[in-house]
């Protein structure tokens, strides 16, 4: 916690500490998964201090190592967006494990079976 004083009334104000760089093992982390992704990525700083305004990168980090073999793993993938763009939207958050199927016509016109 840190205490700072406000300019304009002198009132102060306790604000929670946020860690500001990562450490190292965080940064190889976020490389190993920036090396994994395969759309278009810049370079590592940049990538990481994109992902650094985010409130909770430091959760993010470890969410994005640990399912970096997750995302894009089709090869026939139309749309890869950018890394900044998966990180601005928030990306790893939408990506679902399985995907339904799904017979809009139901059991009755499922030729294949018959």
């Amino acid at each position: 916690m840190t205490n700072q004083i406000c300019p304009c009334c002198g009132q102060t104000i306790v604000t929670q500490a946020t860690k500001a760089t990562p450490t190292k093992h965080e940064q190889s982390m976020f490389e190993a998964f920036r090396v994994k992704y395969r759309g278009k990525k810049r370079g590592l700083e940049t990538e990481l201090a994109n992902l650094m305004k985010h409130k909770d990168w430091c959760n993010i980090i470890g969410q994005l190592y640990q399912d970096k073999d997750k995302y894009h793993k089709d090869e026939n993938v139309k749309y890869i967006p950018h890394m900044q763009t998966f990180i601005n939207q928030r990306r790893w958050e939408m990506v679902e494990d399985d995907k339904p199927t799904v017979n809009p016509y139901g059991e009755q016109h499922n030729w294949s079976t018959k």
